[in-house]
C-alpha cells in the first residue's frame, strides 16, 4: 500500500465562507484515508469553522481589491506580494506538489506561487459565473472544475458539481414526501455563513402574519442575527407558531431531512445542499453579490421548477407573505418542487473531483 510519506502532499486553499470551507472539508473527508497528505491554507475568517481549525490551517493575509479605491488597491497588492513570497515559502518548505484553490482572493498567492514553482494547480469553482479569483488563472492550470456548467468559452472545464458534506449526502433520494404528512409544514430558514438581517427580524415579521390556519401547521427553525434572538423568539411565541430559534444551525442534516420548505441565500453550497436533499427553496440572492453571481446561480432551479427566487424588497413590501400564503395552501406544489430539486443533485460531485485529485497526484487508497 502507499504511504503518505511518499511526498504525496497537497494543499487545500479556502476562503473563509463555507461556499469554499464545505466543499474543501467534503473533498478532506473523502481523501483523508488515501495516501495523499493535506494540508490547509485559509484566511482568519477560516477559523470560525470549527472543523477547518481543527486541521491547523495555515494562515494567509491576503485582501480583495474588487470595487476598492485606488489607495486601497495599492494596498491589496503590497499586501498580495507578501503574501506569494510567503506562499512560495510555505510550498517549498513543506514540498507541496500540488494546490487546490476552490476560489476567493485567498487563494491567489498560492496559485501564483504554485504556477511560478511548477507544481500542479486544481481549481474549482462553485459558482454559476466564473469569480475573478479564479478567472485570473483558470487557462494555466491543471484541472478545472466546476459546479455549473460555464460559458463556452471556458473550455476543458470538467463539470462535476458541488461537493456536499457526507452527513448531507446521506439525504439524498430519502423519500422526501414524508415531510409533508398530514400537511404538517416544516419551514427552515438559513441566513447564511455569514448571516444576513432581511432573513432574521424582517422575515419573522412577515411569518406571523400567516392566517392562522397556515400557522396551526407550521414550525419555523430559523436562523438569525446574535442581536435578533431573543426577539424573533417572542415575535413567534405571541403568534403561536411552535418555532426553534438559533444563531447557528449545528445539526443542519437533520433539519434538511425534515424540512418542507427552506428559504435561505443562493450561495452554493445552500443550493447543491438543498437539492441533495430534495427540498424545494425560495432564494434570496445577496444584493449588489459580485457579477451577480447568487441570482446566476438560482436561475437554472428557477428555470427547472425546482426554486423560486425573491429579492430582500419582497420581503419590505410583504410581498413575500402573499407568495408564502400560495404555496402553502397548495402542498402538491412543495411536492413537485420537491422531486424537481431532487432531480438537479449531483450527488457524485465529490467523489468525481476526488478521482481527478488522485489521477493527477498519482495517489491510492
Amino acid at each position: 500500500m502507499t504511504t503518505k510519506s511518499e511526498n504525496k502532499k497537497i494543499l487545500f486553499v479556502t476562503g473563509g465562507t463555507g461556499g469554499h470551507i464545505f466543499p474543501a472539508l467534503s473533498i478532506y473527508s473523502f481523501l483523508k484515508k488515501s495516501s495523499l497528505e493535506i494540508f490547509f491554507a485559509t484566511d482568519k475568517r477560516g477559523l470560525n469553522n470549527l472543523e477547518l481549525s481543527k486541521l491547523n490551517p495555515y494562515i494567509i493575509n491576503a485582501k480583495g481589491y474588487a470595487g476598492k479605491s485606488f489607495f486601497s488597491k495599492i494596498i491589496a497588492l503590497v499586501i498580495l506580494l507578501r503574501a506569494v513570497i510567503k506562499a512560495i515559502f510555505f510550498l517549498k518548505t513543506k514540498n507541496i506538489k500540488t494546490v487546490l484553490g476552490f476560489g476567493s482572493y485567498v487563494q491567489v498567492p498560492f496559485v501564483l506561487a504554485a504556477l511560478l514553482l511548477k507544481r500542479r494547480v486544481i481549481l474549482h469553482e462553485a459558482n454559476a459565473v466564473l469569480g475573478r479569483a479564479n478567472k485570473l488563472f483558470w487557462k494555466y492550470v491543471s484541472i478545472r472544475t466546476s459546479a455549473y456548467r460555464l460559458e463556452k468559452q471556458y473550455k476543458n472545464t470538467i463539470n462535476v458539481g458541488m461537493p456536499v458534506r457526507n452527513k448531507i449526502l446521506k439525504l439524498h433520494k430519502n423519500n422526501k414526501y414524508r415531510v409533508f404528512v398530514n400537511n404538517k409544514i416544516n419551514l427552515l430558514i438559513i441566513g447564511g455563513s455569514l448571516g444576513s438581517a432581511s432573513l432574521s427580524y424582517d422575515l419573522s415579521k412577515s411569518i406571523v402574519k400567516l392566517p392562522l390556519k397556515i400557522r396551526k401547521k407550521l414550525y419555523v427553525t430559523h436562523q438569525v442575527l446574535i442581536e435578533d434572538l431573543v426577539l424573533v423568539k417572542d415575535i413567534y411565541k405571541r403568534a403561536n407558531i411552535k418555532c426553534k430559534v438559533y444563531t447557528f444551525i449545528k445539526n443542519i442534516n437533520s433539519n434538511l431531512e425534515k424540512a418542507s420548505l427552506v428559504i435561505s441565500r443562493a450561495g452554493a453550497s445552500a443550493i447543491a445542499e438543498n437539492a441533495i436533499a430534495g427540498i424545494p427553496a425560495i432564494y434570496f440572492p445577496i444584493p449588489n453579490s459580485v457579477q451577480n453571481h447568487q441570482y446566476l446561480n438560482a436561475l437554472k432551479f428557477k428555470k427547472e421548477k425546482a426554486a423560486w427566487i425573491l429579492n430582500d424588497e419582497d420581503i419590505k413590501n410583504g410581498n413575500i407573505l402573499i407568495f408564502l400564503k400560495k404555496i402553502f395552501n397548495n402542498i402538491e406544489i412543495l411536492k413537485l418542487f420537491a422531486e424537481n430539486n431532487s432531480n438537479l443533485a449531483k450527488p457524485k460531485a465529490t467523489a468525481q473531483l476526488s478521482k481527478l485529485i488522485m489521477d493527477l497526484t498519482n495517489a491510492s487508497f
